[in-house]
């Protein structure tokens, strides 16, 4: 039986002070959500494949911390589904979370969520813009099959600037400097005082912090990049970035769970340009943790639970752009890229030493602008893999050692008359590194396996996509839209099938629980803007199919649909001289479960089954909406530069629950939802 309530021992954390979290109260099932966006008064570029933002832009979306990041500001374009309410969690094209590759400077970010969901690792305050490609892919970019969310960093662009900043749930501060016109130093450092603020509540309030006997954060970031001015158009740069979320927390005094992840990020790229060519040489280190703990008192048995994984990875990559003709109609690229990864796979390691893998390539971009007439891009990749074995893990030695695969693009548009455009994107893709998705909320504990492990007595096969989309486009004065359809075939997605259980024995049995399958998905895309002297507005909306079919262990090999595959998604928002609202009504999904039993697996005990529907997604969620609103306001006094933003996130305090999970202790299934009305702010200062 399934209890409708409010209440998770790991959403409690959420309720640390009044703006902040979940709190504890039974009601009736009602629907979920997606981010909202509030954009500031600049046009960005974007196709039917691509939208690009500045900061200003991503700063002004209206989200928990009191201002955006680049996954809030990507969680509102079209193609585009979450998963948690108000966490970093998103599906673009009905693919898996896992297959989204989100990079900072060209290197991966494995663990990309902060404060559990609320945000991510990267402070705005480095961040000079970002885009989000969901098809027409360059050959740079490798080893995902879904979309990209690419984040640049800024240059230096003073000779001294120091600034702080404060949100609901971080502080940080901020430094840049320019010495002897060669030398640039930009350094960020945030810090997350959630530990302090959960016992000045406790104390005060200990009500409303549903049960929560003990909780404590570690969370924090730290960026550093300093680039040398080396000769004109030559420059070196090296860039570091690291990341820590721990948490700990309890229920009872005799018990508690613990839960982590962290990123170490190094890069280094000499980078040579001229008028007609650029050449960049980079090597890049990637260190990325999870951690599972759980010390419990069960059925009168003590219980501890340690998983820990994690990959190490190095990258060596060069490229060269060269350029021709008057205006520079044509450009050629090529280069290669070679990443060498050692994974620690569920706690295996420690024993039997990590997995090794190479992944290797070459590629060539080809672009022609005839202007305001004519675009065309193509890229074509040459991928090897092998995986040396290791972690205690079995692996397929596949009869190509190592494998290949061959991956294209194309994006092309062509000018109509009346300010329409046609355009069209076709993109052959192959991922090797694979997620074994858990909880819907963007936490960043997802273990991390490579192709050819062995799982059901077979080899782990990369997984693929194939997807062609085409629409049209439009702009005349203050006006601007465009619609367009995609259609997508994947083939060798992961699926866990208890994939929703946290803290449980069953995770590091992981290879019996696991299968791959195929899916569809498709549907259209359709976004419209006006932007005037003091207003401007955007409406969104997306109509989409997504399933799954093939895999043995779930539903008999039959079909059903994926995670989060939302039929309607719909997004407004208006912004008047600093104020904005923000409107998202999206339809429910229907809820992924493991056929008649789900099985839990504890330490001491032999396995127990629990009673579940008896289908898969045989449980619709309902309907989300959500309504936000803000204020922004930059002004200056003396040398400071001031920005200010208020808002408040889920306005009529929508409850939106996202997924069901099984309440141990209380041996009943629950329906959870994480966020309820939230008031946000964010003050920076800098001069």
């Amino acid at each position: 039986m399934m209890k409708k309530t409010r209440t998770s021992i790991l959403a409690a954390v959420f309720l640390i002070t009044f703006p902040f979290g979940l709190y504890s109260q039974s009601r009736e099932l009602t629907d979920t959500l997606q981010a909202s966006i509030k954009t500031a008064h600049k046009k960005v570029a974007r196709n039917i494949a691509t939208l690009e933002s500045d900061v200003r832009n991503i700063r002004a979306v209206v989200s928990p911390l009191g201002e955006g990041d680049p996954i809030r500001w990507a969680q509102g374009t079209p193609g585009v589904t979450t998963g948690a309410d108000g966490t970093t969690a998103f599906y673009v094209r009905g693919g898996n979370m896992g297959n989204n590759l989100i990079s900072l400077d060209g290197v991966p970010i494995y663990g990309y969520s902060h404060i559990l969901g609320l945000t991510t690792i990267i402070p705005s305050s480095v961040i000079s813009e970002a885009s989000i490609s969901k098809g027409g892919f360059s050959g740079q970019d490798n080893n995902f099959t879904s979309a990209h969310l690419k984040i640049t960093t800024r240059d230096v662009d003073k000779t001294f600037g120091i600034g702080a900043s404060l949100n609901n749930f971080m502080a940080g501060a901020q430094a840049e400097a320019t010495m002897l016109k060669r030398f640039h130093f930009l350094a960020s450092a945030r810090v997350s005082p959630l530990t302090w603020e959960y016992k000045a509540v406790k104390g005060a309030l200990p009500s409303i912090l549903g049960g929560l006997d003990d909780f404590n954060a570690n969370v924090y970031d730290l960026y550093g990049k300093l680039r040398v001015d080396i000769w004109r158009n030559i420059y070196l740069e090296s860039s570091y970035l690291a990341s820590e979320d721990g948490y700990l927390f309890s229920k009872e005094t005799d018990s508690h769970e613990e839960m982590g992840w962290s990123n170490r990020i190094g890069l280094v790229k000499l980078h040579s340009g001229g008028r007609k060519s650029e050449t960049e040489v980079a090597w890049s280190y990637n260190r990325y943790d999870t951690r599972q703990i759980q010390d419990k008192i069960f059925r009168e048995s003590h219980n501890i639970l340690s998983l820990n994984s994690g990959i190490k990875e190095s990258t060596f990559s060069a490229h060269r752009t060269r350029r021709f003709f008057q205006k520079e109609r044509l450009s050629v690229s090529y280069g290669l890229k070679r990443q060498r990864a050692a994974f620690e796979v569920l706690g295996t390691s420690e024993e039997h030493g990590p997995m090794e893998t190479v992944l290797a390539n070459v590629f060539t971009d080809l672009s022609y602008k005839l202007p305001e007439r004519v675009e065309v891009r193509a890229s074509i990749r040459r991928n090897y893999f092998r995986n040396n074995g290791g972690g205690g893990v079995a692996i397929r030695h596949s009869p190509i050692d190592p494998h290949s695969s061959w991956e294209e693009s194309l994006y092309a548009r062509i000018a109509l008359p009346e300010g329409f455009a046609f355009e069209a994107t076709f993109d052959n893709l192959v991922q090797y590194y694979h997620l074994l998705e858990g909880l819907p909320v963007g936490w960043s504990l997802d273990a991390m396996i490579p192709s050819d492990v062995m799982i059901m007595d077979k080899g782990v096969r990369p997984e693929t996509s194939l997807q062609y989309g085409a629409g049209l486009s439009y702009t005349n004065g203050n006006h601007s839209a465009s619609a367009g359809y995609f259609h997508k075939k994947m083939d060798g997605l992961i699926f866990y099938r208890f994939a929703q259980t946290l803290f449980d024995n069953g995770y590091a049995k992981w290879t019996k629980d696991a299968c791959q399958g195929q899916g569809m998905s498709y549907g259209g895309e359709f976004m419209y803007e006006y932007q005037a002297r003091d207003f401007y507005s955007r409406l969104s909306y997306t109509l989409s199919k997504a399933d799954r079919s093939g895999f043995s262990l779930i539903n008999d090999g039959d079909w059903f649909h994926a995670r989060f595959d939302r039929r309607h998604v719909l997004s407004a928002m208006a912004q008047w001289k600093g104020f904005s609202a923000a409107m998202t009504l999206q339809s429910g999904h229907w809820e992924d479960g493991a056929s008649e039993k789900y099985q839990m697996d504890f330490f001491g005990e032999d396995m127990w089954t629990a009673d579940y529907y008896s289908t898969v997604n045989n449980y619709h969620m309902p309907t989300v909406f959500r309504l936000d609103i803000g204020y922004q306001k930059d002004f200056t006094t003396g040398r400071f530069n001031h920005s200010v933003n208020l808002g408040i996130c889920n306005v009529t305090n929508h409850f939106n629950p996202f997924m069901l999970y099984y309440d141990s202790r209380e041996e009943e299934w629950k329906a959870i939802a994480l966020l309820p009305i939230l008031p946000n702010f964010s003050y920076r200062i800098e001069f």
